[in-house]
């Protein structure tokens, strides 16, 4: 049925996509364990999706009847994952522990026995790459069949762009306000029943879909579908990064299905060593009182718990916490209530962007209390919301934020040897000096903790760095064998002699010259921290900086795993394009010939969508460093890039351009200027100067391509295939994302300069 209101459709239609996009992205790793430790899966499954949908705009088939179907189907097989969970991670395995080349946390528990059965993880992400694509076949389908049913180019694209920008400030709305699901799903529900309503079908049984999807979707937006454990139920909330639960019987909090973190009261002993850095402070008389502490990764308030107990009444503590509902659930739960002391000074920030803040020699400690996301912090590039904090770069701002006397201590359950030799390494550059190494529970099998170790499961690794003459006597104490004796987990559920609480320090963590003189039926729940030493790289480690911000990948490689995802990527797209291309009936007396002017056209559109898709990425990787890796950040880039192609539309519509090469010539300058300066140029500049510095190096060749894109456009003939071959080619971009892995961020930028130079290349006859 033809629309009196093609431009309303179109608006409409694109807002919709994307906004189903973005629910896509943050429903499915939400509910499937491993989909949120990979890069762009979902994206790149949404834009075959549309990009097929495009191709399907001249069949008679309304493919947007199915979308309910589909959409049902995936979200009940998420949730049927989700509840067998447990079972799916034992059986699943990603990767070898032992010779791993990238760590993901929380991907342990499937290799980590003898399995008769194993499934690997590409499966898993195969299902859910089918099954998102073709929940967009139909949705692109009517995005294409809009681009049709409009006569002007110019106006088709810039409805289609405003479409798109509304679906993004509808999502973010969502995402700010912490709505659950049952709001998105509604929302794109709504959007799918309206064009449901438009065919003549009768509609009753896919909106009758429409519903059971919402009633399959409420428990999941309020309580956790995850295996009970306790008789309590789980408080689920959807803050802009996670889905998180908390559960008040165990105080654990659970993010995407994996254990995030636990509140743990004072005086129960735990594995992490977060009274280490103020016991060493009280054996070495050197040290000075910590006056002033920066915690980053403050979470739900162990690690301020445990400074506030340790520090006096005068202690200053800078806790930052990235995300806002761990903040408050810490708030509103910790036992101890650490973050309603008067000492505490509360930041909702991206650690990064604090440290890069704070003024020079301010602080006695710095404490990276824990921190990792686990996930990826958007479906736009491989990076985590800490990346930049293990930068070597954010290392030289912890000294520079410290006094001449401060300490850092860097502590988390690091895996892998290497890893802990990388981090090693950049502490040992910044400071001049090797830092202390502690492992919980030790390691045994030698003196030395080899690169290759697979340190036992949950072995907690410290790292205690600083100035040769802050460190040396805290070095010494260990120099002779010597140890330090904590409670250790075996007794966590059991009396120890003296409290947090109640218990002097002396009471409550001994020193003891040699281990071999502590008996153990006198301390039979402690353990015995000795320094560690770590095997040398002799410098084969590459540090983790703000053009590689990878800690855990060994070396600038695309790993295995990363390549069989490609491969399958590949490989499923073709199955998808080849069902409904060669399923689905054609229109009669339908052309399905092509001109060659045509032809190279949509070759052109190609390339263009693989480059601009590597321009999004650096944008976000660059703004992502320079203003924090933040949720608001991400929002503002996206939307930044498509009002930057708004103007570029508004531009061609109103000058006409009759040849590109000037601004082919102008997109590879700014391509150019972008390699030749580095990510953090901008650093620690006026916040005024920094924006708009940023933001011209940023979105320059954005602004040219937004003159290329809607000027090929215009002399396009069958407006569906073009945007089809432009979103194919923003899936072949994303894919390619992956070589940064390898690049670095910085060198990606020429992958992109090489996908424009291909499309300067194609389209040139028939102007």
């Amino acid at each position: 049925m033809a629309s009196k209101r093609p431009a309303l459709d179109l608006f409409l239609i694109s807002c919709l996509v994307l906004f189903l996009e973005l629910v896509c992205i943050r429903w499915f790793p939400a509910h499937v364990l491993f989909l949120s430790f990979f890069t762009n899966t979902m994206l790149l499954a949404s834009f075959i999706g549309m990009s097929i949908g495009c191709l399907m705009a001249r069949r008679p088939t309304n493919h947007i009847a199915y979308t309910p179907y589909l959409l049902l189907l995936a979200i009940s097989a998420g949730l049927l994952l989700e509840v067998n969970q447990n079972k799916l991670a034992e059986m699943t395995v990603v990767g070898d522990r032992g010779k791993s080349e990238v760590v993901f946390f929380g991907a342990e528990a499937g290799v980590s026995g003898e399995l008769k059965f194993r499934v690997p993880v590409e499966v898993i992400a195969g299902i859910f790459y089918l099954l998102v694509g073709a929940i967009l076949v139909g949705p692109g389908q009517e995005m294409g069949r809009a681009f049709n049913r409009m006569s002007s180019r110019n106006h088709s694209y810039a409805a289609n762009l405003l479409g798109s920008l509304a679906g993004i400030a509808g999502f973010a709305a969502c995402s700010q306000f912490q709505l659950p699901p049952i709001v998105w799903v509604g929302v794109a529900s709504l959007g799918i029943g309206y064009f449901l309503l438009k065919h003549p079908v009768k509609p009753l049984v896919p909106i009758t879909a429409l519903v059971l999807v919402l009633v399959v979707t409420v428990p999941t937006s309020f309580n956790s579908f995850l295996p009970k454990e306790t008789q309590y139920p789980r408080e689920t909330t959807w803050s802009p990064y996670y889905r998180i639960d908390y559960d008040p019987a165990t105080q654990v909090i659970t993010t995407n299905l994996s254990g995030h973190q636990r509140m743990i009261e004072l005086g129960v002993p735990t594995q992490a060593p977060y009274d280490l850095p103020y016991l060493f402070q009280r054996e070495v008389k050197t040290w000075p009182e910590y006056k002033r502490i920066l915690v980053i990764g403050a979470g739900s308030g162990n690690d301020l718990s445990r400074a506030l107990y340790w520090c006096g009444p005068d202690t200053v503590i800078d806790a930052v916490e990235i995300d806002p509902v761990i903040q408050q659930l810490g708030i509103k739960y910790h036992p101890n209530k650490p973050y309603d002391d008067k000492r505490i000074i509360r930041h909702l920030n991206d650690g990064r962007n604090f440290l890069r803040k704070a003024e020079s020699g301010t602080y006695d400690l710095v404490v990276f209390a824990l921190v990792d996301s686990l996930v990826l912090h958007s479906g736009y590039s491989s990076i985590r919301l800490e990346s930049f904090l293990f930068s070597s770069e954010s290392f030289a701002d912890v000294k520079r934020v410290l006094k001449p006397t401060g300490v850092t201590a860097v502590y988390n359950f690091f895996r892998q040897g290497w890893i802990m030799a990388r981090l090693k390494e950049v502490l040992n550059k910044h400071f001049g000096t090797q830092p202390v190494v502690l492992i919980d529970p030790p390691y045994t099998d030698g003196p030395t903790l080899p690169l290759e170790s697979d340190f036992p499961l949950g072995g907690c690794g410290v790292f205690i760095g600083g100035s040769e003459e802050t460190i040396a006597p805290l070095r010494k104490l260990f120099s002779d064998g010597s140890a330090f004796w904590v409670p250790g987990r075996a007794g966590m559920n059991k009396e120890l002699p003296g409290r947090f609480a109640t218990a002097a320090p002396t009471q409550l963590y001994e020193k003891s010259l040699n281990i071999a003189d502590a008996a153990e039926a006198d301390r039979p729940n402690w353990v015995a921290l000795r320094s560690t030493q770590l095997e040398d790289s002799q410098g084969n480690l590459k540090p983790a900086d703000d053009n590689w911000p990878f800690l855990y990948v060994r070396q600038p490689s695309i790993p295995a795993l990363t390549w069989r995802g490609v491969a399958l990527m590949l490989g499923l797209s073709l199955v998808l394009w080849a069902i409904y291309h060669f399923g689905t009936k054609r229109e009669v007396n339908a052309s399905t010939s092509t001109a060659p002017s045509e032809m190279g056209l949509y070759l052109r559109a190609f390339f263009l969508g693989a480059g601009f898709m590597l321009i999004e990425t650096k944008a976000v990787v660059q703004m992502a460093l320079l203003f924090g890796s933040t949720w608001n950040v991400n929002t503002y880039v996206f939307g930044a890039v498509l009002l930057m192609a708004v103007m570029g539309n508004a531009f061609t519509g109103v000058v006409k351009p009759k040849r590109l090469e000037p601004y082919y010539i102008g997109l590879f300058l700014a391509i150019g200027v972008g390699l030749l300066v580095p990510l953090d140029t901008f650093l620690g500049m006026n916040p005024v100067l920094q924006i708009v510095c940023a933001c011209a190096l940023v979105f320059a060749p954005i602004i040219f391509a937004g003159v290329v894109f809607p000027t090929t456009f215009s002399r396009v003939a069958q407006p569906d295939r073009f945007f089809a071959a432009n979103v194919a080619g923003a899936l072949v971009g994303g894919l390619v994302e992956n070589a940064s892995m390898l690049l670095g961020f910085q060198h990606l930028l020429l992958v992109a300069a090489g996908f424009y130079l291909l499309s300067a290349c194609f389209g040139n006859r028939g102007k």
